[in-house]
């Protein structure tokens, strides 16, 4: 079997996406192929099928994870699909989604109901399999690939014979032989289309100079060049305070390393690439503290949420403490500085995505009240209490959410909290919860409690069965209608609430279709009447069976 070689197809996406559409063409016999001079219209293929159903294919070259601005892409070409109305779209990618990534796929279909397959790195590479003489011709190489294989087995000792199994058994063979190369580090190999990656991490902290991998050179940065000043930055501060970052070679000079000599790697290297990261340790047990707003001038504390802090890193000068409240949802990452008795702490909020409404609440209370102009104080437990404390200077909300967003969410939240109480049903969050949603749920809190709620409607239709109902209806220029139901059930996700009996009452202002329905009554001995309610008297509805209500 011909592999795919998809990093490298990557790098021509015209290659790559011609590859994809040869085989979609050999899988799909009806498919055609569009001519993308100005624009595909969101579709690299289409086909009709023998229902006269249309379907748009587009093939991405994309590999590695689905980025933001890669979604983004993929969004832009939904708006230009939806534009020749498909039945079903399929996106054909070499990229296997990981479950957030299927997760936003799958929350498309909102917005754009003929969204269908994810078609990745799995699915193609099972089909070229039964095709590999199409890799071939898309890499203009039929015979010399094979060749270019074959030659890097014979150079295995055992040359994989057995195929998988052969290397699986000599990848781990290596890997624990790799493991006993130094007491002090553990080594982690990985390949790609770049070349060999080795992973140095220490198997404790080094208590002895000779046990410390040292590097000794000059490091660079443009003073003319505003990315290598924050990259400069970057660095200043993971060496002071712990972190990481990322150097490459313009940044780098010759460096000698001296390093423990079972590890073989003693002398001068000019590298491309250095990335240096702190090593983080567990903080056992976990530092407990406080988030607290408090209101400017008094003081007076408005909301508070407990926080904890697991991990550290250490720097020359100090280090950084990361925390999260209970929830997770929001990062705490605190830098102090031991020589200037300093701290600095930074806060971001990223909602979980499976979560109870209860547990989210008092994490969006507190964002809430994060109002500029407030406070928000730190208090670490300990012997004795730390506190940190910042003015706010704008709200603290997540990526994609309004100001005041925080207090309407908490509200819905909350209300849904109730609802599910007062249900007796417990059920995480609806991934497409919305604030509509959140109306809906006030709305049914409400008639659960014994009130009347209004609803949102300027006509409504009923199916009469008998010829003296239309006469009724022609005689009277305003009446009141009521309608009972035997059992009501509220909807929300894949959840159903049964409410029971109910009772819902209208003020007909006029009869739309009246001489339709009597034309609709003749034929068929039923008909559909379409009326007009009174705007003075809203339609309203309640829980029960009586209509004296």
């Amino acid at each position: 079997m011909v592999e795919v070689p998809w990093e490298e197809l990557a790098k021509k996406p015209k290659v790559c996406e011609s590859l994809v559409s040869l085989l979609l063409l050999r899988l799909c016999p009806r498919a055609q192929v569009v001519d993308g001079t100005g624009g595909d219209g969101g579709r690299d293929l289409f086909e009709y099928t023998e229902a006269n159903q249309l379907i748009n294919y587009e093939v991405k070259s994309f590999t590695g994870r689905m980025t933001n601005s890669r979604r983004t892409n993929v969004r832009q070409s939904l708006v230009s699909t939806a534009r020749s109305q498909p039945d079903h779209w399929d996106l054909v990618v070499p990229i296997d989604p990981n479950p957030a990534e299927q997760r936003w796929f799958d929350g498309l279909r909102a917005e754009f109901p003929f969204v269908r397959h994810w078609r990745g790195r799995s699915w193609l590479d099972t089909h070229f399999a039964a095709h590999d003489d199409l890799v071939r011709y898309a890499l203009h190489s039929s015979d010399s690939y094979i060749l270019d294989r074959i030659a890097e087995a014979r150079a295995e000792r055992d040359c994989l014979l057995r195929g998988i199994p052969d290397l699986v058994e000599r990848y781990e063979v290596l890997s624990r032989r790799g493991q006993e190369l130094s007491p002090h580090y553990g080594v982690r190999v990985s390949g790609g289309p770049d070349g060999t990656t080795v992973e140095l991490t220490p198997k404790r902290v080094p208590d002895d100079a000779d046990a410390a991998i040292q590097f000794t050179g000059q490091v660079t940065f443009r003073i003319d060049d505003p990315e290598d000043q924050a990259r400069q930055q970057q660095f200043e501060e993971a060496m002071r305070f712990g972190g990481e970052v990322t150097l490459s070679a313009a940044n780098l000079g010759p460096m000698t390393v001296s390093a423990p000599a079972e590890l073989g790697i003693d002398g001068t290297i000019r590298p491309d690439m250095i990335r240096i990261a702190s090593l983080q340790e567990d903080i056992e047990p976990p530092v407990q503290g406080q988030l607290v707003v408090t209101r400017s001038g008094s003081g007076m504390p408005v909301m508070s949420l407990p926080v904890r802090f697991d991990k550290r890193v250490h720097g020359t000068d100090g280090g950084t403490l990361f925390g999260q409240d209970l929830l997770g949802c929001i990062r705490l990452r605190v830098r102090y500085d031991m020589l200037q008795q300093l701290g600095h702490m930074q806060l971001t909020v990223d909602p979980p995505e499976n979560f109870l409404p209860q547990a989210v609440v008092p994490t969006l209370r507190l964002l809430a009240a994060a109002t500029p102009g407030r406070s928000l104080d730190l208090v670490l437990a300990g012997a004795q209490e730390e506190r940190m404390s910042s003015v706010i200077a704008k709200e603290f909300v997540p990526a994609g959410w309004d100001e005041g967003e925080a207090l309407a969410w908490a509200d819905a939240f909350s209300d849904l909290a109730a609802l599910q109480a007062r249900a007796g049903q417990f059920f995480p969050v609806p991934e497409n919860f919305t604030l509509r949603d959140a109306r809906d749920v006030k709305e049914v809190l409400a008639l659960m409690r014994g009130e009347e709620v209004l609803m949102r409607a300027t006509t409504v239709s009923m199916t009469a069965i008998h010829r003296d109902v239309l006469d009724r209806a022609a005689g009277m220029d305003r009446f009141l209608l009521a309608a009972a139901h035997e059992s009501m059930t509220f909807t929300i996700g894949r959840n159903s609430i049964p409410l029971g009996p109910c009772i819902e009452v209208v003020t007909v202002d006029k009869v739309l279709n009246l001489a339709e329905a009597r034309r609709q009554m003749e034929r068929e001995g039923r008909a559909e009447i379409r009326m007009r309610l009174d705007r003075d008297h809203p339609p309203r509805r309640y829980l029960g069976s009586d209509f004296s209500t």
